[in-house]
């Protein structure tokens, strides 16, 4: 289908090209025989001018030698409607009568010349002709535009053929494997060169990949085993004998130790495209406690912080990945206000984490998500919101926010149905 419309689009511009161009040449023939009829009338005229104005010196009478010319002593002996023509254009020189009659005029120092040219129009007499001539001349240039269009396709099946051969190389290989060593099957010419190019570039990405997979297998590793000693160590310390200060540590570090493990793997599994699976859980505990682990950021500051979240709702996101994302969400809700309030607040699906801050600043809003983008107050990162932009886009999660100098607004749309992605 796409090539018969390519065919059809090439044809068609040969066509269009040639019609238009014949068209043209059509016009300025036919601009060009009047405009060689008309000087040829002024050329007679202007030398019968001069022959009269000797004949008037030698004392003789102006009588003009050809036929269709007459001598006039004044305006008052023109046709009545060459006069109004002259009332309004006084340098008009050509007149056409609406009884089909045609004059051209030419004033002497002495007199005019009157030539009606009726008789001697041959533009007129042979345009049907010309016409005729201009329309097969037409019909020939576009039996042979068509003939070049079909001879130009071939011609660019012929050189584009290496270009499909490596559009196929590239398109079949399996996403799993780029294609390598493709580019000696091609001449060295501007589509061999380009295989080259596209050969070194896949070669490159490949290698990008390899250290990535590399990179997430070693982190997998390396960040699970002190992730399981620690938590080895905070399970004995749990069955010691502690006070009442230790224990609250205690507790608190197998919180955020839980945390961090729950961190790692959804990041790990975002990382190797893994599946992260949705399923329903509690929206009130989950906020509390994210609230709770970042309460810290907003220690001796004059804030307030409302959770406006009913205690049966339940969302299919998932504990881990729901809890990183209000963790950046709160924590930088949290970061970004000195004074004011922050709130939780879940309505009719949609659940969003608001401040009374100072909003994001304009120079950041079209690239906040991008990762290392942050505002020139903040102490961060800037790794947080593009953590949470792809988890969202992960678990098909709708997020939006709004920011004026009033406060900032971060809205997640959340699932109600469960499912793995």
């Amino acid at each position: 289908m796409k090539a018969r419309q390519l065919r059809t689009r090439i044809i068609t511009y040969f066509v269009g090209v040639s019609l238009f161009i014949s068209t043209l040449f059509g016009f300025v023939c036919f601009l060009f025989a009047y405009t060689i009829e008309d000087h040829l009338f002024n050329f007679l005229l202007n030398d019968e001018a001069s022959y009269i104005a000797k004949e008037l010196e030698r004392g003789r009478p102006p009588t003009p030698r050809l036929q269709f010319i007459k001598y006039l002593d004044n305006e008052a002996q023109l046709p009545a409607f060459i006069q109004h023509t002259l009332h309004d254009e006084p340098r008009a020189k050509e007149f056409a009568a609406v009884d089909g009659k045609h004059y051209h005029l030419i004033k002497m120092e002495t007199g005019l010349l009157l030539a009606e040219v009726s008789e001697h129009l041959v533009v007129r007499k042979i345009k049907v002709g010309m016409l005729n001539f201009l329309l097969v001349v037409l019909g020939v240039v576009l039996v042979v535009a068509v003939i070049l269009a079909y001879l130009s396709l071939a011609m660019a099946k012929r050189l584009l053929k290496p270009l499909d051969r490596l559009v196929d190389i590239v398109a079949q290989a399996p996403v799993e494997k780029l294609p390598q060593n493709f580019s000696r099957q091609f001449v060295n010419d501007e589509i061999g060169g380009f295989a080259f190019t596209l050969e070194q570039a896949l070669d490159r990405i490949r290698q990008f990949i390899a250290r990535e997979q590399a990179f997430t297998r070693d982190a997998s590793h390396e960040l699970r085993t002190p992730i399981a000693v620690t938590q080895g160590a905070l399970t004995l310390l749990q069955q010691s004998e502690l006070n009442h200060k230790q224990q609250q540590l205690i507790d608190r570090a197998v919180a955020a130790q839980a945390q961090m493990a729950q961190s790692v793997e959804t990041l790990l599994a975002l990382a190797r495209e893994e599946t992260l699976t949705q399923r329903e859980v509690k929206l009130l505990p989950i906020v509390e406690n994210c609230v709770l682990q970042q309460a810290g950021k907003i220690a001796g500051k004059d804030i307030e912080v409302e959770i406006q979240v009913p205690a049966d709702v339940t969302c299919a996101i998932g504990e881990s990945a729901l809890n990183l994302i209000l963790s950046n969400l709160i924590g930088n809700a949290f970061c970004h206000i000195s004074a004011g309030c922050v709130w939780v607040k879940y309505h009719e699906g949609m659940l969003s984490v608001e401040d009374t801050g100072p909003g994001i600043p304009d120079d950041i809003k079209s690239e906040l998500f991008t990762s290392g983008v942050k505002g020139k107050q903040s102490r961060g990162l800037g790794m947080g919101l593009s953590i949470v932009q792809r988890l969202c886009h992960r678990l098909d999660i709708g997020l939006e926010y709004t920011s004026s100098d009033e406060g900032t607004r971060f809205m997640l749309h959340c699932p109600t149905h469960t499912r793995s992605v």
